[in-house]
């Protein structure tokens, strides 16, 4: 349906709009069965009052050219023999038959719905992976308008791989932790997601086999599903994953690739120790299996220094790098990294440009000039404070208020307490307790490939709640988890105390 209205002519306005619907409804344009906008939809979209909008409709109405329903609004009505009626057909696509195998294969856990109770106004939410809103650095974006306006030729686009002046600067900021790179092996992305998708498109056909360490960083899950793969998956032990059984399948499977996040990992928090990672390097060269090495949260590290990320000790270019700002500078930022070999940026860039050509220009502005600025730095030293404070707030509200049974780590660095519940509670029960009493948790069954392994477990997030909230979160949490615990024994003590006859 298309209508103007032209405030200048002296036909009145709501004279126009029926002239115009009534000629569309005669020339079938507008079929029979079309359901109108509601009489304020449409003032406000035509920039009118509603009372122009609703004469019109009266006028039409009477001239049997409209009809109002229960249930329905106000639909257009034909009149037989004047023109040929169209067939209208109301039921919608079956979408479920032409879905691709892409999309069947997709993971079908609703992580969004967690997500969507994470920002409801007072939730606090330990939901979201996402940096604080407290601390955002504003000195990032200051006077980035005069210096877009005196370089407007960088606003119009981008090469695929990113600017070259950004990705000498990104070569330069990882020679920080001693990963020496050349700027022809960085793609600049957006976000470090979009390089988990390319490099599944690149290498992943259906039926390969990629290797996880358990649990892992759902949306790789849910990338490598996506795209037919076989998975398969390495427990993780306190210092990272088993590397015997690593060697195991390894020595048997011959993946595609291995996937990782050695450092501060998602989401159990474990950073992988030294040893590992030398003796995973020592495997992936043997067996001469790539790795891709995940690292939004190295810079995140709350004490002593932290260990150099595998690419620094890859001397072979098994490992691909993957990093980002969006847990860094801010996550609306979108804006990522992948180091890699020249060969293999080339061919992303080729999948890439199918998709989104580059990633935002004024984003990659920002990010360079707060990099070579020196406030990359400075802000990273008070994130780390920051988010070290955060942490210990939350560790020490589970020490005062946590139910017999409930256990958690304490991460070196990074994002999230990875909690394990007490027997007879579970994830996805707790998650809908917490949020009613205005708490947001993740429960752990995605990160598992088999969710029901992660129903023991819950992933709290301490860097994107209000600082003063934490605490008062805690609390509310672990009253859900006794709650819990109290239906769960009540539940069971007719079995537990049930006396059976003896046949």
């Amino acid at each position: 349906m298309k209508i103007q209205v032209d405030k200048t002519k002296k036909i009145p306005m709501y004279k126009q709009i029926v002239e115009q619907i009534q000629a569309q409804i005669t020339s079938g344009e507008i079929p029979h069965g079309f359901q109108f906008p509601s009489e304020r939809q449409l003032a406000d979209a035509l920039g009118v009052n509603r009372t122009t909008v609703l004469n019109a409709y009266k006028e039409l109405k009477a001239d049997g050219l409209m009809a109002s329903h229960v249930g329905r609004g106000t639909v257009a009505v034909s009149t037989a023999g004047e023109y040929p009626v169209k067939t209208i057909y109301q039921k919608e696509p079956i979408w479920e038959f032409l879905y691709s195998d892409y999309l069947k294969n997709h993971e079908p856990f609703d992580v969004n719905k967690y997500l969507e109770i994470a920002n409801q106004k007072d939730v606090i939410s330990f939901a979201a992976g996402i940096a604080s809103f407290e601390n955002l650095p504003t000195q990032a974006f200051e006077g980035i308008e005069a210096e877009l306006l005196s370089r407007q030729k960088e606003l119009l686009v981008s090469p695929v791989a990113g600017f070259s002046s950004l990705r000498k600067v990104i070569s330069t900021y990882m020679q920080k932790r001693s990963c020496f790179c050349q700027p022809s092996e960085i793609m600049v992305l957006s976000g470090s997601q979009q390089g988990i998708d390319l490099i599944t498109r690149a290498f992943i056909n259906p039926g390969d086999l990629i290797l996880i360490e358990e649990p892992s960083f759902f949306p790789a899950i849910q990338s490598f599903r996506a795209a037919g793969a076989k998975i398969m998956a390495v427990p993780m032990e306190n210092d990272g994953m088993d590397m015997e059984i690593l060697e195991q399948l390894l020595s048997r499977y011959r993946p595609k690739f291995l996937y990782t996040m050695p450092a501060y990992h998602n989401p159990t928090g474990i950073c992988m120790s030294l040893a590992k990672r030398i003796r995973l390097l020592e495997l992936v060269n043997k067996y001469g299996i790539p790795v891709l090495e995940d690292d939004p949260y190295g810079e995140l590290y709350f004490e002593g220094q932290p260990l150099s990320p595998l690419k620094s000790m890859d001397k072979n270019g098994y490992v691909m790098y993957l990093s980002t700002f969006s847990k860094t500078i801010s996550p609306g930022l979108r804006l990522g990294w992948i180091c890699t070999g020249k060969k293999l940026i080339h061919q992303l860039c080729n999948i890439r440009q199918l998709a989104d050509l580059h990633s935002n220009c004024i984003s990659q502005q920002v990010v360079e000039r707060f990099i070579v600025s020196g406030g990359m730095a400075d802000y990273l030293t008070l994130l780390r404070r920051e988010y070290k404070e955060r942490r210990d707030i939350m560790a020490e509200a589970l020490d005062r208020y946590a139910p017999p049974g409930l256990s958690w780590n304490i991460p070196a660095g990074g994002y999230y307490l990875w909690c394990t519940l007490p027997e007879g509670v579970s994830a996805e029960a707790l998650a809908q307790r917490a949020a009613a009493g205005g708490v947001a948790i993740l429960p752990g069954m995605p990160s598992y490939l088999v969710t029901r392994k992660g129903e023991a477990h819950v992933r709290l997030n301490y860097t994107f709640p209000a600082k003063n909230r934490i605490s008062e979160g805690i609390r509310l949490l672990c009253e859900a988890i006794r709650e819990l615990l109290r239906l769960s024994k009540e539940a069971a003590w007719p079995a537990e105390n049930e006396i059976n006859p003896i046949l």
